[in-house]
């Protein structure tokens, strides 16, 4: 069907309105009733999978009846001679259940002749004899004292009749369920039948039809693809000279052509591009993302944004793209066209020299200069209900091991204390050395000071475990904390900084290992010094 509409399409740009004009109306037609069959098939389906599920429940819930009815005869028994509480209980719930089924099935047999006729219908229906049956528990449960002619009743009920006219009943339902069955499995085999008869007569007036038009343009077509063909081997040179990659790709985003000297050094070459949407091979990331979406949404061009291709052996390559929007002759657009080169060996140059320059060599943390630069862009996000918390840390001992172990014997510890660190905050949060044993932490992930105090007693506890040095020796450092928060102490990188320097001093002045919020530290160093 779907062929059939682009063998429609196609034949529309080569031949006049009039040859097409009854192709069109009988394909509609066809379109029309197949829609249809479709819908009459799917309802009567869902329907007939809903009553099938019904008929399971029913026949279930009958043959269930019959369980119910012994086990409501030999509980009446008992119940008549010992008149136990539990007995008279279980003989409720029973009676119960047995009578919630029978409203269930009688409700279900009003949309099937046969099964209300037993239920209904004759000189003893058997709903008369259920409802006889229940009203001999009823009356036994009134007056168990003289309850043995009623427990006989329905002793002899579950024994006889009644039991019949429940098997009686199973059939039935079954009767009913293949009956539903059969009518489902015709519905079907029509369906089918009318499907391939639709078949047919598209066949017969759509596509002989279309193939009669194909043959007469089968011609034009061939001059147009010649001359295709050459506009594509010229393209094909320049691309392999202007560029690393040339592509195009379809209204969808996927790609339709690729050329360049790319393609002799990526793995699988050409073939593991053409035809693939241009998202699974081609990643871009936070600003590149941003001008893309724009540019495409816009229906735009856009201009030397960076993405990371990879290719069927798992190499990843960055690619720097410029693409703009492909027309044809009516001025719609038909896809992108572009060139792409390959700026690999600049782009990790770059993101060498940045790492560089933002981290401590010696931890892997961020460095001041990267904490400083963030630190502003972080503070504008600080609200009352979501605060910042800057903890300022100084470790207890350090100078000791230096002096005792050597400066080697410090930087082994340095790097514990900042893999110790990372592993105790959470993914939102960072940290960063300062220089020498100063660091400090920016948190985003305590919305309260009780929150921010666990995580200064978790760090206080994890940097004071002993740490082993390759020499062999075990050493001990802790940390002093200091901590202050956006909004509530400052608003501003500066003085927000040397709050929690303020905090981190005074809590060196208590002792090893130990934390202090400048909030605590009073009005009027929070109002003189702070700010000063």
């Amino acid at each position: 069907m779907f062929l059939g509409v682009r063998t429609l399409r196609r034949l529309n740009d080569l031949s006049s309105p009039q040859d097409l004009k009854a192709l069109w109306r009988r394909y509609i037609i066809a379109l029309a009733l197949i829609f249809g069959l479709l819908m009459t098939s799917h309802i009567v389906s869902r329907e007939a999978l809903h009553q099938g599920a019904q008929d399971a429940s029913t026949i279930n819930m009958s043959g269930r009846q019959r369980m119910l009815l012994q086990r409501i005869a030999h509980i009446a028994d008992d119940y008549s001679e010992t008149q136990d509480l539990e007995d008279r209980n279980q003989l409720q719930t029973n009676a119960r259940l047995f009578e919630e089924s029978h409203a269930k099935l009688i409700s279900r047999s009003q949309s099937a002749k046969l099964a209300h006729d037993l239920y209904t219908g004759g000189s003893e229906p058997l709903n008369q004899q259920i409802q006889a049956m229940l009203l001999h528990v009823d009356r036994l449960l009134d007056e168990p004292e003289n309850g043995a002619g009623h427990a006989k009743a329905v002793q002899q009920m579950a024994d006889g009749v009644l039991a019949r006219r429940l098997n009686d009943a199973v059939s039935t339902w079954e009767t009913v369920s293949d009956r539903r069955r059969a009518t489902l499995t015709q519905i079907q085999d029509l369906s089918l039948m009318a499907g391939v008869l639709m078949l047919f007569a598209e066949i017969l007036l759509i596509f002989w039809p279309s193939h009669q038009t194909i043959s007469r343009a089968f011609e034009r077509l061939q001059a147009e693809s010649d001359t295709s063909e050459q506009t594509l081997d010229r393209l094909s040179n320049f691309a392999s000279v202007a560029a690393d990659l040339f592509w195009e790709t379809d209204a969808a985003g996927h790609m339709i052509y690729a050329e360049g000297s790319f393609l002799e050094r990526m793995k699988g070459g050409r073939e593991t591009i053409v035809g693939c949407d241009y998202r699974d091979i081609i990643q871009y990331s936070g600003e590149n993302l941003e001008i893309l979406r724009a540019a495409l949404k816009s229906f735009g061009a856009y201009k030397d944004i960076i993405g990371t291709f990879t290719d069927v052996d798992g190499q990843t390559y960055k690619m720097s793209m410029s693409g703009k929007p492909h027309y044809d002759d009516r001025g719609r657009i038909i896809g992108y066209i572009g060139t792409a080169t390959d700026v690999t060996e600049k782009q990790t140059r770059q993101e060498e020299t940045e790492l560089l320059a933002s981290t401590d060599p010696l931890t892997g943390l961020a460095n001041v200069r990267k904490f400083r630069a963030a630190m502003d862009k972080i503070l504008e996000e600080a609200t009352s209900r979501n605060p910042v918390h800057v903890l300022a840390l100084d470790l207890d001992g350090f100078k000791a091991v230096n002096d005792t172990y050597g400066h080697g014997a410090g930087d082994e510890v340095l790097k514990a204390v900042a893999a110790r660190m990372q592993s105790t905050l959470r993914e939102s949060d960072w940290c960063a050395r300062i220089g020498g044993d100063e660091f400090f932490v920016v948190c985003h992930t305590a919305p309260s000071r009780l929150a921010a105090e666990g995580l200064a007693m978790r760090l206080n506890r994890q940097l004071a475990e002993p740490y082993s040095l390759s020499s062999g020796h075990r050493v001990r450092v802790s940390a002093s904390i200091g901590i202050a928060a956006a909004p509530f102490d400052c608003m501003s990188t500066e003085p927000l900084l040397k709050a929690a320097d303020m905090a981190l001093y005074e809590s060196k002045g208590r002792g090893r290992n130990q934390y202090c919020f400048y909030e605590d530290l009073g009005p009027f160093v929070v109002d003189e010094q702070a700010f000063a």
